[in-house]
């Protein structure tokens, strides 16, 4: 039998403490709902703080999955996580691109 072995990963970003492990997300100790998608997209952002990732990169990334051609479905939720943890100013757009965590400077 193998040992669950206990690595708590936390990633600060402003006043989000993102638990990579645990997938929970709370703000001054209060946990906030994701969906599970919204969470490994959250995830993928914050491991990847001020790059520019494609669509598909974060589709691959956050789905698991490649997609061929234009989806909106990370639109929508990149849309959905700028709302639920209020990262409106944080979340860029990159045109022509995708989107970008900006640093938490």
């Amino acid at each position: 039998m193998n040992p669950i072995i206990n690595r708590k990963q936390d990633i600060l970003y402003k006043d989000l403490a993102v638990d990579l492990t645990a997938h929970r997300v709370s703000r001054a100790g209060h946990e906030l709902l994701l969906t599970p998608r919204e969470f490994a997209l959250l995830a993928v952002l914050v491991t990847h703080c001020d790059t520019a990732l494609s669509r598909s990169q974060l589709l691959e990334a956050a789905w698991g999955y490649a997609f061929i051609g234009e989806s909106r479905t990370v639109d929508v939720h990149i849309n959905r996580l700028r709302r639920k943890l209020g990262l409106q100013n944080d979340i860029q757009t990159v045109y022509k691109v995708g989107y970008r965590l900006n640093s938490a400077n």
